[in-house]
């Protein structure tokens, strides 16, 4: 009798054992999957706010065919919400020491964003989020290079007298140039694929 009482107090305690593993590994499955949903809801709105941005000002996008002068608003264009309203300002004086640091953390910020895309997402999603992060946040670096290729320009000028062209061609302004259409231009096919793919979502919400 003892042994047969030993034996279902056993399978019991076992049995026990077992439902509170399972439920262990319940809860940690689900917290993981919220986990999940939240990185990816952040990125994706985060990558759809980066987008929003193109589409309230597509001319922000257009091929510069000479001297860009307005290359500082087309920077405040491409950061004109809340998630990059720190950097807005470095433009202003990009040659600053401390708002250059200001810039390269937020560079690094986008870096930490587009590997955790290359994460939490799936193909093909996974290449489009992550490439459109990583193409915007190296033409914000293009343009602020060029902006300080005009700050230099500026005082190039009035160090020796040089005009705008003379200032151009002296500093190689249209290397400088070219590679900020570069971005532009990868930028926009990236912006058609993120835009393709938010229409896609609509169509199957909908």
């Amino acid at each position: 009798m003892k042994l047969k009482v030993t034996l279902v107090f056993s399978i019991v305690t076992a049995a026990t054992a077992i439902i509170g593993i399972f439920m262990t590994w319940w809860q940690i499955r689900n917290s993981n999957k919220q986990s999940l949903f939240e990185k990816r809801l952040q990125l994706f709105l985060f990558a759809d706010g980066l987008a929003n941005l193109i589409r309230e000002t597509p001319t922000v996008l257009n091929e510069k065919d000479d001297i860009e002068m307005a290359n500082d608003f087309d920077f405040l264009l491409l950061t004109n919400n809340a998630e990059l309203s720190s950097i807005t300002s470095v433009i202003k004086d990009a040659k600053d020491s401390d708002k250059h640091q200001v810039f390269l953390k937020e560079l690094e910020s986008f870096k930490g964003r587009e590997q955790m895309a290359k994460f939490v997402f799936k193909d093909p999603t996974v290449d489009i989020v992550s490439s459109f992060i990583q193409v915007y946040c190296e033409l914000l670096l293009s343009t602020y290079q060029y902006q300080i290729l005009l700050d230099n320009m500026l005082d190039s000028s009035k160090r020796f007298g040089w005009d705008k062209e003379e200032a151009a061609q002296k500093l190689h302004e249209n290397t400088y140039r070219s590679a900020l259409n570069q971005k532009v231009d990868t930028l926009k096919q990236n912006c058609m694929c993120m835009n393709l793919m938010l229409h896609k979502k609509d169509l199957e919400s909908n």
